[in-house]
């Protein structure tokens, strides 16, 4: 994959997310991903898992939106850094905050992302 593609295809994810569209989210993940919340040690297994548990957070009334990105592609080792702003809204929704993800990808899937948020735990059920 080229910087360009990987940048486009983290792209897709978060649109996916922003979009609270579980086939589109499904369509960027490998069978095999895998999601780790780094900073509060959590961790999910498969594309299934990790489409069921942001289709369980989207039931809720907050929403979330993925803004002001800075993608540190590298083609050579499959990797992309992506810096960004989440912004919320709906009851009780948190104050903006800065995040980073760090996606592995492949054969144009993303096979494992790092998540790495500020504050609580937003994802998470």
């Amino acid at each position: 994959m080229t910087d360009d593609d990987l940048s486009a295809l983290a792209q897709r994810y978060f649109t996916a997310l922003d979009a609270r569209d579980p086939d589109a989210l499904g369509q960027t993940l490998a069978d095999d991903c895998r999601v780790t919340i780094e900073t509060h040690g959590i961790t999910y297994d498969g594309r299934a898992a990790i489409c069921d548990l942001f289709a369980t957070r989207w039931q809720g009334p907050m929403r979330a939106m993925h803004h002001d990105f800075s993608h540190s592609p590298s083609a050579s080792t499959g990797r992309i850094a992506s810096q960004f702003t989440v912004t919320y809204s709906g009851p009780g929704a948190p104050e903006p905050k800065s995040n980073a993800n760090i996606f592995c990808m492949a054969d144009g899937k993303i096979t494992e992302i790092a998540v790495y948020m500020a504050g609580a735990n937003t994802i998470k059920t």
